[in-house]
């Protein structure tokens, strides 16, 4: 019996999986876990990268750190922090910040 879920190879090919299909994976005794081409395909690691692992309510979650990094800045944006943060500020921040600690230190 054909799985219901699992697309049918007969399909036409998609570049992501839907939110209803699943794939069948497996995590050896030693913690390594295989993502299927297509998946990888769908977030941009056909050649591998580096990842973000997250227990998200009982689910195990894997994030791209490009999609990481945008999820940030969109944060940054509706903060209305993006415009008036970057390094260069917070390590002024900082500096200041001990100036301000070393003064207080001498009193």
């Amino acid at each position: 019996m054909e799985n219901p879920v699992a697309p049918s190879r007969k399909q036409a090919p998609s570049d992501a999986p839907s939110h209803a299909s699943s794939l069948r994976g497996h995590v050896s005794e030693t913690g390594r876990l295989s993502l299927p081409a297509e998946l990888r395909r769908a977030v941009g690691l056909e050649r591998g990268g580096p990842v973000r692992i997250e227990v998200v309510d009982g689910a195990i979650r894997i994030r791209t750190m490009t999609e990481v990094k945008n999820s940030i800045r969109a944060l940054a944006r509706e903060s209305g922090l993006a415009d008036k943060a970057s390094v260069a500020d917070f390590l002024g921040w900082r500096a200041d910040e001990r100036a301000d600690e070393a003064e207080t230190g001498k009193r």
